[in-house]
């Protein structure tokens, strides 16, 4: 039977007195409200905010399914590491049950950068495109790793590998053959990135636009997906191959490209680690395209996954040639 929001708020609350005994603090003191339930075929979260002595207010993560989930120790063990290094650039995490999957962390009274471009003109977007690219250079600042030579084969490699799921039927994507053609453009391309340096750090792992939050002076980075260290363009493709997809103009973008040419500009004009023309950054963001792509279902697509594909498939059109 389907939890309904009430058995949500119950399983989070079971666990708030032994986080709160971590904390020194008496949990009949707080009162819990719901902030965002979710329960859907991939997971059952919860995530409140408890409001305590003082009018402090608090974040209460619980995740119940999938249950012995690896990523979560993974997870909030990427946020303590990145709390230690750059505090100013993450919620505080006070407490943390690891078998119950629970946390406690600073409420931040702060907006998705998602939300935050829905409501903004062009002009507005790229400022806040500039905040999210100081972000991003904070962290990998951080916690960095070291200049190297790009090996572009890596990530070919696999595609190449997917393009052979597509071509025999073994994976179903939207307009199979329009996808190997962009694919196949895409590795053809190969040389273009070979025997260039570019920037590792440890990366976010999952930096799309709800996972970094703002309000009018600061910006923090959220959900932690224990990113490994790696060129710098897995994390910027993701945050704004996102971006492309759901709030750029797409008339905008020149031919070849995946990002309007302010977008771009005001980004890394904030991010300022590596310039757009990083030679991860430029294969990244077109396999990134890719990924969207192959990652949408042929049938049976949510509201949310429609909204990508009608943002992806004039995207794709700009980014590759004959596409």
């Amino acid at each position: 039977m389907e939890m309904q929001s009430r058995d949500l708020v119950a399983a989070a609350l079971a666990h708030w007195p032994a986080l709160a005994r971590q904390m020194g603090e008496d949990p009949a003191a707080w009162k819990a409200a719901p902030l965002s339930l979710r329960n859907d075929a991939r997971v059952t979260r919860s995530v409140l905010v408890l409001q305590g002595p003082g009018g402090r207010r608090l974040v209460l993560k619980h995740q119940l399914r999938p249950g012995a989930d690896p990523g979560f120790p993974a997870a909030f063990a990427a946020h303590l590491a990145v709390m230690a290094a750059w505090p100013k650039g993450v919620p505080a995490l006070h407490a943390v049950e690891p078998e119950a999957q629970s946390l406690v962390m600073d409420y931040l009274a702060a907006t998705p950068l998602s939300q935050l471009l829905d409501e903004a003109p062009v002009a507005g977007q790229e400022a806040l495109l500039c905040r999210a690219g100081r972000w991003l250079g904070g962290f990998h600042s951080a916690l960095p790793g070291e200049r190297r030579v790009f090996q572009p084969g890596f990530t070919l490699r696999y595609l190449r590998g997917i393009m052979s799921e597509v071509a025999s039927g073994a994976r179903q994507v939207v307009a199979p053959e329009r996808f190997l053609r962009c694919a196949g453009a895409l590795c053809a391309r190969q040389a273009a990135y070979e025997g260039r340096e570019t920037l590792t750090a440890q990366t976010h792992g999952d930096l799309h636009l709800r996972n970094l939050v703002m309000d009018d002076a600061q910006c923090w980075g959220i959900d932690f997906a224990a990113g490994r260290v790696v060129p710098v363009g897995h994390d910027i493709a993701r945050l704004l191959v996102d971006y492309a997809i759901l709030h750029a103009q797409k008339d905008a973008i020149p031919r070849g490209e995946v990002l309007p040419v302010g977008a771009s500009s005001a980004f890394f004009e904030g991010y300022q680690r590596v310039a757009s023309g990083d030679p991860s950054v430029g294969l990244l963001l077109r396999n990134r395209v890719l990924a969207e792509w192959w990652g949408l279902p042929v049938t049976g697509r949510s509201i949310a996954q429609e909204r990508r594909l009608a943002g992806l498939m004039p995207l794709v059109g700009r980014v590759f040639r004959g596409g």
